[in-house]
């Protein structure tokens, strides 16, 4: 049994590790890989207890390091340089075989340490330099951006093994890396759900949880689940909507979300009703419920340059629970999903997306179209096949 040490780095609001690591990581396990997290963080000591009881029913041994907040991103920085000792203490004690920092931070602590005795796989997760200079204001052309994208070729060159989420995020790493990094040593990892948790429900629980949040049974209901912010582009759900609402005035757009308060601003410029629109925050188990009782899920996404490298975990979700999607087909692997035709893309349309929920998603083939979602779902985007892309870099090295 070889022990993988999982270094991240998280605010209070983050429960990422929670919802997608902690059940490959469990998983893992039955592949012969131990995993245990040091976890960066800020924020109070009780935003943690829902990790620690986590790890601790996984049988995950779990550090915590707070993030020192003060000085702005000069403090993130400090607390990464000398954050390298803590990560040797967190092997040390775990008696760790193998290092896994999880984007930027935890890779800059890891450079700090200069010298590794373990193997070092880096999980890029995505390109969060560039997001911050598309989505959070950092200047392209300014030192911290160079800096970060410096860690981030340096860590490449440096790991054994480079975990990436999309064709197009490997490709961008290899090329930023330079020649000294083979293409083998950057691998595609799946953002995959558990097909447990995330599942179909009983005609019955359909029609509770709709009379729940005043929606008829044969009523449309689309839905949206997962962060607030402009690369989500919540209005597109609200535009479609509208499409729905021209045949359909009994449609209604339902709204999961971790952060309800940011809703109104995110909708700010969209005319709607909150009759149409439902907004829920819901306990993490309930989410699939919700999910599997709409007739359509959306997932669109901003297509700029960073987002080319992400692969939405939404999809897994909505897809698992046999729920037909209609979002950005450019973000993420989605094509197996385009094919079988559960997915639609955004670019033909919200009448014609509209017309899809009406004459097909709406009528005696639904069933159908939701079997045949969730057998992509298994196929493409399940929990199996997200620790068989883990164990297959882990057992590279």
């Amino acid at each position: 049994m070889k022990r993988v040490l999982f270094v991240t780095w998280d605010g209070p609001q983050v429960s990422y590790v929670e919802g997608l690591f902690v059940p490959i990581f469990k998983a893992l396990g039955g592949r012969g890989f131990h995993f245990d997290i040091l976890q960066f963080r800020w924020g109070s000591g009780d935003t943690a207890e829902p990790l620690k009881r986590l790890c601790a029913e996984a049988g995950i041994g779990l550090r915590l390091h707070r993030v020192l907040r003060r000085g702005g991103s000069m403090g993130a920085m400090a607390t990464a340089v000398v954050g390298a000792r803590a990560v040797r203490s967190a092997a040390a004690a775990f008696g760790s075989d193998v290092i896994m920092p999880r984007s930027l931070m935890p890779a800059l602590a890891i450079l700090a340490g200069r010298r590794w005795t373990q193997p070092i796989i880096f999980d890029a997760d995505g390109l969060p330099a560039d997001e911050r200079v598309e989505f959070a204001g950092l200047d392209a052309n300014g030192a911290p951006y160079r800096l970060l994208r410096e860690i981030e070729a340096s860590m490449v060159r440096k790991a054994d093994i480079t975990l990436a989420r999309t064709d197009a995020a490997r490709d961008i790493l290899l090329a930023r890396a330079g020649p000294m990094v083979s293409p083998a040593r950057v691998r595609i990892v799946t953002n995959g759900r558990d097909a447990t948790l995330f599942a179909p429900i009983p005609q019955a629980e359909r029609v509770r949880i709709r009379t729940e949040l005043g929606v008829a049974t044969d009523a449309p209901l689309i839905v949206y689940a997962g962060s607030v912010g402009p690369q989500y582009r919540l209005d597109e759900s609200v535009g479609l909507l509208a499409a729905v609402r021209r045949k359909r005035p009994d449609a209604k757009l339902l709204i999961l979300t971790g952060s309800p308060d940011l809703v109104p601003d995110a909708l700010a410029a969209v005319p709607y009703s909150p009759h149409h629109v439902i907004v829920r925050r819901v306990p993490p188990d309930a989410v699939s419920a919700y999910l599997a009782c709409a007739d359509l899920a959306t997932a669109y996404r901003n297509t700029g340059f960073s987002m080319r490298a992400v692969a939405p975990v939404k999809v897994a979700e909505y897809l698992l629970c046999g729920t037909p999607v209609v979002g950005t087909a450019a973000i993420g692997d989605v094509r197996s999903a385009v094919a079988a035709g559960v997915f639609m893309d955004e670019s033909a349309g919200h009448d014609a997306a509209a017309e899809w929920l009406e004459e097909r998603l709406m009528r005696a083939d639904a069933e159908d179209i939701r079997r045949h979602a969730r057998e992509i779902g298994l196929a493409h985007f399940s929990l199996d096949r997200a620790v068989g892309d883990y164990a297959t870099a882990l057992e590279a090295i």
